[in-house]
């Protein structure tokens, strides 16, 4: 019999004093929540500018020095960290392998450039050209909301796009060019008319 009640203090104790260890820690979790709703908010990592230019105008060279591409905007606003720059209203112009002959304007209203400066996003209506000057038969793309990846002379819309040539008029959804190639892909509900040159 004294065994049993033994065992029963035994039973007892522990069941007691894991209802402490069980109070202390819902103690120490309300105490830590408690100080955490009290602490002042980490103030917000602000947005405004680092920098704003008016007039901006870059150019980009190759290796041997000849001009690949311009990006000229009325007002270019760096904002801090890795949050990209904003440009208004950018013109991107690409040129051929002398950098003397333009081949493509690309216009935008609205337009951020990649903290690594290895993507731009023309934002808003967009009107790529390629004119007859450049030596290649024109055309004009009309789009809106077009990623660019300059160095690979790359464009791609998921947006609804419109190509127009002098002989004819192309309409898709969703368009992926390789301008340097001359390569333009289509991605979904296309249609459109071409009439040849009558000579």
């Amino acid at each position: 019999m004294a065994r049993t009640a033994r065992e029963r203090v035994s039973v007892s104790g522990v069941l007691y004093l894991a209802g402490l260890l069980l109070l202390a820690g819902l103690s120490y979790g309300l105490l830590r929540w408690v100080e955490s709703s009290l602490r002042e908010p980490a103030p917000a990592e602000s947005q405004a500018p680092v920098l704003i230019i008016e007039r901006f105008r870059a150019v980009r060279m190759n290796i041997a020095g000849v001009r690949e591409y311009v990006v000229e905007a009325p007002l270019l606003r760096q904002l801090p960290a890795q949050l990209g720059t904003r440009v208004e209203q950018p013109v991107l112009d690409w040129y051929q392998p002398d950098g003397e002959i333009r081949e493509w304007r690309l216009r935008a209203d609205q337009g951020w450039i990649a903290a690594d400066q290895q993507s731009l996003r023309l934002e808003g209506g967009v009107v790529m050209t390629r004119t007859a000057e450049s030596g290649k038969p024109p055309v004009e793309i009309v789009t809106r909301d077009v990623l660019i990846r300059p160095a690979e002379r790359y464009a791609e819309t998921a947006a609804p796009a419109r190509a127009v040539t002098p002989g004819g008029e192309l309409r898709a959804v969703g368009v992926r060019a390789w301008l340097d190639r001359e390569q333009l892909e289509l991605l979904s509900e296309v249609r459109g008319y071409y009439e040849p040159s009558k000579r």
